[in-house]
């Protein structure tokens, strides 16, 4: 097309300057009038010429996809990828045209396609993947930062490509219920590689996600969160990359995108300074709430219900030998809590008997040496008075932690220490007298009766 223009237009100079030479010898007035005429009369020749110029462009710019299709409507064609895997090479005309690139032609993305040679037996050029950046300049600069991307330029065959998140010929808008990236399907879209064992194990991806547990999560029933919510979408990147929205001292911002007050609270809290700081072994959201899978907090088999929190989400950390010795913390922490009223009713069914979380808090834990913590000397009368009300201070001065030990370090743990040694010593010296009275008794009665 651009080519006939330039012709035409060659023609037209050619034709003006040929009525200008023939005119030199003519009055002024009479050779303005007849150049005009002239002028008129070519371009009333050429009009045609350009319309039948557009005609036939368009013809053949209308008949590109037909031609395309003309193969591709095909459902049985097909090809091998370099894994020997059956690839559907089918192309829905339908589909197509109701997409988002439904109004452009086949060759604007298989640039490399000239011809239909490709059909003959295969040219490498058109084997070459679409180039989306051409048009999607910003998202392929997101991309080529994330992991997908990266994994792809190691030669990994199986790493997610535009095509695999976002379709290939039946392309719709993010916000239409159909898109493989609307809100409701990315769960669906991510699980078809994360969810696939082979792949999971052939990357070192850890666990196969299950394809209902974040459907059956809190965030997967209120509809509003998935996968790109926390990892993002083309800048998608490891849990160990610094920046990624996953890495561990992230990851309280990452849900304080939805959660903005309760992370102010975890930020300014212990745990939270010590995640900051970069310590690996720092609890942060993930640690108590888990992953993908997370569980509202009345729910019984979260690890946050109030049944679970004091057995096995605070110990996990708090009775590990390896954490206690590094942060310089007795060992018998959780033990002496079991042991105290509040932990032998706990562990009795009763949820109303105070655990960790009544005392120490939840996302603000601090230490008792800050002003500002539940446990802190001025606030204990206070923190006991939630659930005994009318509290005394002395009543707030009892320790909670005691460990019952003759080899304690004050004299209350000692004496208590003491106390439970004679107990002990009581109820095996009573019931063990007394079980062994009524032995020789029916034994005695037993030979007499013998006898």
């Amino acid at each position: 097309m651009g080519r006939d223009l330039e012709e035409i237009k060659s023609a037209v100079e050619g034709a003006l300057e040929k009525i200008e030479r023939e005119n030199l010898k003519e009055d002024s007035s009479m050779k303005r009038k007849e150049r005009s005429t002239k002028v008129w009369i070519v371009l009333w020749g050429l009009l045609p010429l350009l319309l039948f110029g557009g005609f036939t462009a368009g013809v053949v710019w209308s008949k590109d996809n037909s031609m395309c299709l003309g193969c591709h409507q095909d459902e049985s064609l097909s090809k091998q990828d370099a894994g020997g895997r059956k690839l559907s090479l089918f192309v829905s005309e339908t589909g197509f045209k109701s997409s988002v690139h439904g109004k452009l032609s086949c060759s604007d993305c298989h640039t490399h396609i000239k011809d239909d040679k490709h059909a003959e037996g295969g040219q490498k050029a058109a084997d070459k993947r679409v180039n989306c950046a051409t048009c999607h300049r910003k998202a392929e600069k997101e991309y080529l930062q994330g992991l997908h991307s990266k994994l792809i330029m190691k030669g990994t065959e199986r790493a997610a490509n535009c095509y695999d998140c976002h379709g290939k010929h039946n392309i719709v808008p993010h916000n239409n219920p159909k898109s493989m990236v609307n809100i409701s399907n990315i769960d669906r879209t991510c699980t078809r590689c994360h969810s696939d064992m082979t792949f999971v194990r052939e990357h070192g991806l850890g666990e196969a996600m299950p394809k209902e547990e974040f459907r059956k999560s809190v965030h997967g029933k209120s509809g509003q969160m998935t996968c790109t919510s926390c990892h993002g979408s083309h800048d998608l990147r490891s849990l160990t990359d610094p920046k990624s929205s996953i890495f561990r001292s992230s990851i309280p911002h990452t849900c304080g995108g939805c959660h903005p007050d309760i992370t102010k609270q975890f930020v300014e809290s212990i745990h939270g300074v010590l995640a900051a700081r970069g310590r690996s072994d720092s609890p942060t959201c993930t640690t108590c709430h888990g992953f993908h899978g997370i569980k509202a907090v009345v729910d019984p088999d979260s690890p946050v219900n109030e049944k679970r929190i004091a057995l096995t989400t605070c110990p996990q950390c708090h009775a590990a030998e390896r954490i206690t010795k590094a942060y310089n913390l007795t060992t018998k922490t959780v033990q002496s809590y079991y042991d105290s009223f509040h932990g032998l009713s706990y562990r009795g069914g009763d949820t109303y008997s105070a655990n960790c979380a009544s005392c120490h808090g939840v996302h603000d834990i601090r230490p008792s040496s800050d002003p500002k913590s539940m446990i802190h000397k001025d606030n204990l009368q206070k923190t006991c008075g939630a659930c005994h009300p009318g509290a005394s201070e002395n009543f707030a001065k009892t320790k909670m932690h005691a460990v019952a030990s003759i080899t304690g370090s004050e004299f209350g743990e000692k004496a208590v220490g003491w106390v439970r040694i004679i107990y002990i010593f009581l109820i095996v010296s009573v019931i063990g007298g007394l079980t062994l009275f009524n032995f020789m008794d029916w034994l005695r009665k037993t030979i007499d009766r013998a006898h």
